[in-house]
């Protein structure tokens, strides 16, 4: 279309507008218009900041840099027009116009995945010149205003960009300006107004929204207050400054009562993201969709605003083209030839150093990178920043997969090598294999360290150089070279991982810390198998260039120590007698002045007797490393932490050893054994050397690890103990210094291998069982003194921040292997006593805030058995335990439980025991919510008449029962018997308990679901309200049943065609229960409740958006069958036709309506409301004898199955008049339409939005029947109706207005 056609798109133009300098307003203006544009709209942006344009750099990928150069923009046209002004010849009438249209001097974006429609358009500031400055200094705008009637100009401008662009944005120049008012004042319909949360920066912002709303009131210009840059880093200012704001900004945006202007406070602010404070990138590309703290998802909840909730969210691009484009925007350090990437392994540190220090002072600018240090994107980046990679080529490195991809990712980029040089350089005995052999290798190998350095300088082209001129005397010293004094075992060639402790152990050495010892306090304190010695041996040999003596010390008792030490003396040729103890002492004398040299290392190994070995310790100039199980080491030593395994090494470790193992194989066997190292290498060596299937050997541990571990070990230098013995002399040790605390390791080997919580260790049921063995445990403080002397023998941590305690599984199970049966069993059912004990006192598993105590037990159960548990109480724990998985909507894990103790708890105590009878009763809630309607039922009736027998009808365990047969009986659709039930069994409550018991107003709200089946939804509303108040009074307004009768009250608003109260007191609700720990189940179906309220009040493209979001949840974790997943997939139905796309709301309608039909049957109310709607789709989709004939069909089977009145059969009556009127059949739709509106009418009154709606589709079928003048006055009336209610632009409106006759599509509840 040309410029010069007629178009009106009737645009909005938005500025954004800001005080200060700095908010971020481009940005978010450029985020804002690209959301905009791929949600299908065309869009013009608009650089009006004329002193600092900016704009473009947001878009710099995608404009044609050319073009830019040389297209002309705002400042142009206002010349353009000036200079036409200002010639004195007669002109016609709307000369003007020409000089006005902007699309001849606009840009457009270049990005194809614009859907149909989309477009995004760029107007710069102006065509820069060299006297473009100037140019816009010199413009007088008194003069431009009042001689040249320069508003005619700007009116112009702004009417041609709206007709053209449905978005208009307008970058606005800061402060107060003439170029500012024109784009606050005279242009926008909105205006955002973008401040920080500084003092000067509000007052500034909100000034100039005060005098825009009072001055200029009558322009009708919508403010939106919009905090930018917000870092809440320092929270209490930044809450203070949000405070203030809203003060200074009082009530903006208007229009908004208290509710919604605190949702749009929370919603609009733009949050600080340093990634963004470097570049000009939109986080359209820069964030991961989905992310609520993004940037990208601020501007998405700016972007709904400014479109009251018609584009919600970007819509999704492939993740490889937005990484691409997101690349594109990065700015590079530009590649200098001199500069080196550096790759190396963790293993090869020591050569990293030497190498970085040589070409450091060749004068080259190294980059080191340790290959799995960082993500594979940031390693790339830095081999992009150098023009040569090179590579320290040894076992550890090309046995790493990290090492290949950056190999690889050096060698694809430039195969041929002439832009990117990849240098390989051989330090160690390596056969290189693809693919490491496509490049020639400096091999350093079996070189001096002035052979090293002229080659590797040689092949740097610095041959020029002496190494001497190079390197730094201090600095570090040739790798590989064995230290004159060495006494260390050999390197465990399987060492594996421990990359961080290995640097941060040499850090801290280095760092002049006199002393390091492993492991800290805070972690295992020295467990044995956990690794310390082969950390120690490991960072001995790796970085033995460093030292002129290494010397490895045996400390497990202090004769040993004496002996090794005089050996050294004898190293280091001292003079000394043949008495051990002043070799020993004149060793440690020299070590400590340096004599012989300065740069040594002593490894005191299993020193776990500080008071024997502390004496020892040299002090001085060098090193001093102690491992120990004995965490007393830290009031002399700096601590490090050592614990097991990360998963990955142990995989690692696994799979490097047994190379046939599977990755999903390795991560079994390392779970099973806790991941701890001497038992990871235990199995891997087995595996290795066996061939035992990985199933057999993992079912052996986890039937008797102790056992399965011992047996299956082969010994090697590296770990000569047996398993157990590993721990077996710190356990007798324990056993026989305080065996209280002996008693609690014990009783810790039936609690989670996790960590424990110590509310659990320090717990009055705990002391009761330990005093027995310790007099001095009656008081429960006491019971510290036998926390630390567990983890003295590093048995145990305790994590002071967590306020945990943890026993390792190998650990446990050497506890447990240890325990005769007998005393296994009183030591599970001593545990069983403890956890009970811990149970929340005067608090039911139903009060979320009993949940964290709840959850501390829970971890607990299947490890100390408690299934087998007889103790009522221990029995009741598992009764929670089920329930709390049905409230939290764990149903699998629910139903699993609640089976496999049904069975056990019925074989022993047969079927009428009362403590099985209360499982089942929560076992047949958890069948309903599946959708096993029939089970439920039957196992309900079954609970209920054997509760009669035993407790009576009148007990409250038989009461619940029966209540929840009446939550079946609605499930399976017969509603009418399910009130009879209800009303009897609230009465009853009511009578024994009192209205405010906590189980009456359970009852209350099933009674209130039942009103609300069989249609009567007044009295629902009235019982539900009366629920909500005493649920108040009663639990507190945050209680969760308190919420879910203020969510259900929401629901009855909305039946009542109160659709506004409906959306407020969700939103309402939505903000209290952000505070509840639920997922899953409960808030999904309070999200896809306020999706319909959302639909209902035509805010159709936000609610669709909340809808599939939910559905995709639902999917995701109940399937497609589930009965919650059906309903909310009928609404997303209903979503999809509320925007416009009848068939796909037809299509899965459909689809949903077999799944009802399947699971449900045909006669189901509920599959017949499903029947309904697809009804309405059919009609949409101009099928309507297929839609007619379901009609009819379904009309028949709710009067059958419901009745007459009932609103479901009144709402297809609304549908198939609408059938009946399409098809020209007017007689029959006036008759049904009439007789649906007497239903509605005497069930609603006359001013429901379904009555309305109803009469407005009669109006219809009046005019088509040719009664046209009783058709305008029914269609006025009813117009005038709508708009009082709903708004001039509400779907239903804009239907009667169009003479188009409206659906009633049905929503389902949970039951």
């Amino acid at each position: 279309m040309s410029e010069y056609q007629v178009e009106d798109r009737n645009g909005r133009i938005i500025t954004f507008y800001s005080y200060k300098g700095g908010t971020g307003r481009t940005m978010a203006l450029a985020n804002t218009a690209w959301i905009l544009a791929a949600n299908g709209n065309r869009v013009l942006t608009v650089d009006w900041d004329l002193e600092a344009p900016g704009l473009a750099h947001f878009f710099r990928p995608f404009l044609d840099q050319e073009a830019m150069g040389a297209t002309t923009g705002v400042i142009d046209l206002i010349m353009d027009y000036r200079e036409e002004a200002l010639r004195d010849v007669p002109r016609e009438s709307g000369w003007h116009q020409d000089f006005a249209r902007v699309r001849r001097h606009a840009l457009s974006v270049n990005w194809p995945l614009f859907p149909e429609g989309g477009s995004l358009d760029f107007l710069s500031a102006g065509l820069v010149r060299s006297d473009y400055a100037i140019t816009v200094a010199g413009i007088n705008w008194d003069h431009f205003y009042e001689e040249l009637n320069g508003s005619q100009f700007f009116a112009a401008m702004r009417e041609d960009m709206r007709s053209h662009y449905d978005y208009i944005l307008i970058d606005s120049r800061t402060g107060l300006s003439d170029i500012a008012d024109i784009c606050t004042v005279e242009m926008p319909d909105d205006l955002v107004v973008c401040f920080t949360l500084s003092d000067q920066s509000i007052e500034g912002a909100s000034s100039i929204a005060r005098t825009v709303t009072e001055r200029y009131h009558s322009r009708g210009i919508r403010i939106l207050p919009v905090p930018m840059r917000v870092d809440d880093f320092e929270k209490v200012k930044a809450d203070a400054g949000r405070a203030l704001a809203r003060q200074r900004f009082g009530g903006l945006p208007e229009g908004m009562n208290e509710t919604r202007l605190a949702r749009y406070w929370g919603a609009v602010e733009i949050p600080y993201r340093p990634f963004y404070a470097y570049e000009e990138i939109l986080a359209t590309f820069g964030d991961q969709p989905g992310s609520p703290n993004s940037l990208l998802s601020a501007c998405e909840r700016l972007t709904a605003e400014l479109t009251n909730g018609q584009v919600t969210s970007l819509p999704v691009m492939p993740e490889d083209v937005r990484l691409r484009y997101a690349d594109s925007f990065t700015r590079r350090r530009p590649a200098i030839r001199e500069d080196i990437f550096l790759s190396y392994a963790p293993e090869d540190r020591m050569w990293a150093d030497w190498i970085a220090a040589l070409l450091t002072g060749a004068g080259l600018r190294v980059l080191p990178h340790e290959v799995g240090a960082e993500p594979r994107a940031e390693a790339e980046q830095g081999m992009d920043a150098a023009a040569r990679t090179l590579v320290v080529l040894s076992p550890s490195y090309v046995r790493s997969p990290q090492a290949a991809a950056v190999w690889g990712s050096v060698t694809d980029a430039d195969p041929s090598g002439d832009r990117r040089e990849l240098i390989p350089v051989r330090v160690g005995e390596v056969r290189l294999s693809a693919p490491f052999n496509n490049r020639n290798a400096v091999d350093l190998v079996r070189l001096d360290e002035a052979q090293a350095a002229t080659s590797l300088l040689r092949a740097l082209r610095r041959d020029g150089q002496e190494f001497t001129q190079t390197l730094s005397p201090d600095g570090p010293r040739f790798p590989g070279t064995r230290p004159d004094i060495w006494n260390v075992r050999l390197r465990n060639p399987a060492f594996t991982g421990r990359s961080v402790i290995l640097e941060n152990l040499r850090d801290q050495l280095r760092g002049g810390s006199p002393a390091v010892v492993l492991p800290t306090p805070t972690t295992l304190y020295g467990l044995g198998g956990v690794g310390k010695t082969q950390v120690a041996l490991e960072y001995a040999h790796r970085f033995m260039a460093d030292y002129d003596l290494v010397w490895w010390v045996e400390s497990e008792q202090s004769d040993q120590v004496m002996l090794s030490l005089a050996e050294l003396a004898a190293k280091l040729q001292l003079r000394v007698g043949d008495n051990v103890a002043e070799a020993a002492e004149a060793a440690r004398e020299a070590l400590r002045q340096g004599t012989r040299t300065d740069r040594w290392l002593l490894i005191f190994d299993n020193a776990d007797k500080p008071s024997e070995i502390a004496r020892f310790l040299p002090g001085g100039p060098g090193h001093v490393l102690i491992t120990s199980r004995n965490p007393a080491w830290t009031a002399q030593a700096k601590p490090l932490p050592v614990d097991v395994f990360t998963r990955n090494e142990s995989i690692e470790h696994l799979r490097r050893r047994s190379t046939g193992l599977s990755r999903a194989d390795a991560d079994q066997v390392a779970e099973a054994v806790g991941d701890l190292p001497l038992a990871v290498e235990i199995a891997a060596a087995w595996l290795e050397t066996t061939g035992t299937p990985v199933s057999a050997y993992i079912a052996e541990l986890q039937r008797e690890a102790v056992k399965a571990l011992t047996t299956t070990q082969i010994e090697t230098q590296d770990y000569p103990q047996r398993f157990s013995a590993t721990w077996n002399v710190s356990i007798a040790r324990l056993r026989e210094q305080s065996p209280a605390a002996n008693r609690l390791l014990q009783l810790c080997a039936y609690f989670s291998a996790d960590p424990v919580a110590l509310s659990l260790i320090y717990n009055e049921q705990m002391a009761k069982f330990l005093v027995a063995y310790d007099s001095d445990l009656t008081e429960e403080v006491m019971l510290g003194k036998v926390v630390r002397a567990v983890t003295r023998y590093g048995l145990a941590k305790v994590d002071t921040n967590s306020q945990t305690f943890q026993v390792h599984r190998m650990v446990q199970a050497v506890i447990r292997s240890e325990l005769d049966h007998e005393r296994q069993e009183v030591t599970k059912h001593e545990v069983h006593q403890i956890l009970s004990a811990a149970r929340p006192k005067n608090r039911e598993v139903d009060d979320w805030a009993s949940w964290p105590d709840f959850e501390l037990i829970w971890p607990h159960l299947t490890p100390s058995e408690a299934h087998l548990c007889d103790e009522p109480e221990g029995r009741q724990l598992l009764v929670d335990r089920v329930r709390y998985l049905w409230v939290r909507g764990e149903l699998e894990a629910a139903e699993e439980l609640g089976h496999r103790l049904n069975e056990a708890w019925t074989e022993k105590m047969g079927s009428d025991d009362r403590q099985t009878l209360v499982l089942r009763f929560q076992l047949a809630n958890v069948l309903r919510s599946q959708g096993r309607f029939e089970e439920a039922l039957e196992l309900d009736q079954d609970t209920w008449d054997r509760q009669q027998a035993v407790l009576g009808r009148d007990h409250l365990h038989s009461l619940m029962t029966v209540g929840s047969l009446g939550g079946d009986l609605r499930t399976l659709g017969r509603f009418a018997e399910a009130l009879v039930r209800d009303q009897e069994t609230y009465a009853k409550l009511r009578e024994i308990f009192g209205e405010e018991h906590i189980r009456t107003l359970k009852a209350a709200h099933n009674l209130a679901l039942d009103y609300r089946f069989t249609g009567d939804y007044a009295a629902a509303r009235a019982l539900n309200e009366d629920t909500y108040s005493k649920r108040v009074a009663v639990l507190g307004p945050q209680h969760q049943d308190s919420l879910t009768s203020m969510a259900t009250l929401a629901e009855d608003l909305r039946a009542l065609g109160d659709y506004q109260g409906s959306v407020q007191l969700l939103e309402q609700f939505q903000e209290a229960y952000a505070a509840v720990p639920v997922t899953d189940l409960p808030t999904l179906r309070y999200a896809k409740s306020y999706a319909v309220a959302l639909r209902r009040i035509g805010r159709q493209a936000e609610a669709r958006q909340l809808t599939k979001d939910t559905y995709d949840r639902y999917l995701d974790r109940y399937g497609a069958s589930s009965p919650d997943t059906l309903a909310c997939a009928l609404n997303l139905a209903a979503d999809y036709s509320a925007v416009g796309d009848k068939e796909a709301a037809r299509d899965f309608a459909e689809s949903v309506h077999q799944g009802y039909r399947e699971s449900l049957g045909a006669e189901h109310p509920f599959t017949l409301a499903c029947a309904n709607n697809v009804g309405i789709y059919l009609r949409d989709s101009g099928q309507v004898a297929e839609a007619t004939a379901l009609g009819e069909s379904t009309l028949a089977s709710m009067r059958r199955v419901i009745g007459q009145e009932h609103p479901f059969t009144l709402s297809v009556m609304v549908n198939l008049a609408n059938c009946y009127g399409d098809s020209a059949d007017y007689v029959r739709a006036e008759q049904l339409g009439r007789q649906a509106l007497a239903g509605l009418t005497e069930r609603y009154g006359s001013l429901h939005p379904d009555v309305v709606v109803c009469e407005g589709n009669l109006a219809v079928t009046l005019r088509d029947s040719g009664r046209k003048q009783e058709a305008t006055e029914l269609r006025g009336r009813v117009i005038a109706e709508l708009i009082r209610q709903l708004g001039e632009e509400h779907p239903a409106t804009r239907s009667v207005r169009s003479w188009r006759r409206n659906g009633r599509d049905l929503e389902l509840q949970p039951v």
